[in-house]
């Protein structure tokens, strides 16, 4: 790895296509044609700003986007509203930060506290004065947790202690090297499955960013996801001393309260054999009732047979998906949908088709679309020799481009974990699942939602 000053043009790059993706949406919620899937698009290109400007050490770039993330944040809450004043604040401040993409090395000629200051504005007239308060509410780690300082809104760290998994990751960038990825490509990462809430740099020379070497930079991150510590550790090849698990009661000294989520998941269980302990006691009193000399037994016995004869009702099976590889992740599709592999044919491009549909081939007689996945999903290009995996979608035969297949693989339906909704350019509607198999995490593929368009299109 070079200078840590290599990364800044990397990040620029980058987020000039977020920017216009950012732009696009504030228009639409401007003109009043938009639904939520826009705003969760403007408030994730705005995140992955906030999330790699706090990294480079991009100061202004970082307080701007995360008060217009703010913003965004409670709309897509919905406790605002996307009012004239909220959508003028928004697009006042997406101008700035351009400019500061643009002049960065004028950063400190670029004034970012008026739009700033609107946009505080614009959200103190906008929602209700309990829900300003929890947002102006910031939240500290308890002394006793061990964690850094970091900083998060009590209204946001309610909604994430609700909605999933909190971790303290610490990252020590020469180690992230030695496995393969470089900063710019863990951050993208860890955005494309949560939310980085707060962040932490450690720079060894503040002073002069151009003096230092990656490998010394630390990175303290309060991250939010749905994954499971297991499958979060595959994801981003942490060692188990790199993250731990945060709990409420980590933040209760800052108005959480006392740490109640330990002996609350603990209360179902004990709650469900009471339900039904009452449920054998009144099998009794049912018996009691009727004259001895009409029942005796029999009509009761007959009664009570079909609760003994319940069985609990049996495991689901195991299913069996077809490993396959894109780039370094790796993928599953269910194995039933698969009909066979083949070597990539000569292939007849279709006019005014989309790129991701490389053309038609023809497979003993039948005309089958073959798809790109990599382009379909918005992943990456890589040169390699891709084969064609042939899966059936409803009634139609596709064919699927991937880098590679690997084997077959059994998974129990109970350990598949539910695919996090900030899943990056993937859109979380072509998942089923992640599960950890091995050492990988496997992301299943829906492919009969994936490549349904195509199956209905005019390319099939």
């Amino acid at each position: 790895m070079g200078e840590f000053d290599d990364i800044v043009p990397e990040f620029i790059a980058e987020s000039t296509e977020l920017l216009e993706e950012v732009e696009n949406g504030l228009l639409r919620l401007e003109q009043g044609n938009f639904d939520q899937e826009t705003i969760n698009t403007v408030f994730r290109a705005i995140h992955s700003i906030k999330g790699g400007a706090g990294f480079v050490g991009l100061t202004k770039i970082e307080r701007l986007a995360h008060k217009m993330e703010d913003l965004l944040n409670l709309i897509r809450g919905g406790d605002l509203q996307p009012s004239q004043p909220v959508t003028d604040a928004l697009l006042q401040s997406l101008d700035v930060l351009t400019a500061l993409f643009q002049r960065v090395d004028e950063h400190a000629a670029i004034d970012v506290d008026g739009p700033i200051r609107a946009l505080e504005a614009a959200l103190s007239a906008g929602v209700e004065q309990e829900v300003k308060a929890q947002y102006d509410a910031k939240d500290s780690p308890n002394p006793k947790s061990g964690l850094p300082n970091f900083q998060v809104s009590n209204y946001v760290l309610r909604a994430k202690l609700g909605q999933g998994n909190l971790f303290w990751i610490h990252l020590n960038l020469r180690l992230i090297e030695k496995r393969g990825l470089t900063p710019t490509q863990l951050i993208n990462e860890m955005l494309s499955m949560g939310e980085l809430l707060d962040s932490i740099v450690d720079l060894p020379d503040a002073g002069n960013p151009h003096t230092y070497e990656v490998a010394e930079v630390s990175f303290d991150v309060l991250y939010s996801t749905v994954l499971d510590a297991d499958l979060l550790s595959a994801a981003l090849r942490l060692e188990e001393s790199e993250f731990r698990l945060v709990s409420e009661g980590d933040f209760a000294q800052n108005g959480l309260g006392e740490p109640a989520p330990p002996e609350e998941p603990s209360a179902p269980p004990p709650q469900a054999q009471p339900q039904a302990q009452p449920q054998a006691e009144a099998k009794p009193q049912r018996r009691n009732q009727p004259p001895a000399a009409k029942a005796e037994a029999q009509p009761p016995a007959r009664r009570e047979q079909p609760t003994p004869a319940v069985e609990p009702p049996a495991p689901p099976e195991p299913s069996e998906f077809l490993t396959l590889t894109l780039g370094s992740e790796v993928y599953g599709v269910d194995i039933l949908s698969v009909q066979e592999i083949i070597g990539l044919p000569d292939l007849t491009k279709l006019p005014r088709s989309p790129n991701h549909v490389l053309g038609v081939m023809n497979l003993r007689g039948m005309v089958v679309p073959v798809i790109d996945l990599r382009l379909k999903l918005r992943l990456a290009e890589t040169v390699t020799d891709p084969v064609v995996v042939v899966v059936r979608v409803g009634e139609k035969i596709m064919g699927a481009v991937v880098d590679g297949v690997n084997d077959v693989i059994q998974i129990e339906p109970e350990l598949v974990q539910e695919a996090p909704d900030f899943s990056g350019a993937i859109k979380r509607d072509y998942l089923s699942g992640l599960i950890r198999h091995d050492d990988d995490m496997v992301i299943l593929l829906a492919i009969d939602r994936l490549l349904a368009p195509e199956a209905l299109g005019n390319a099939a």
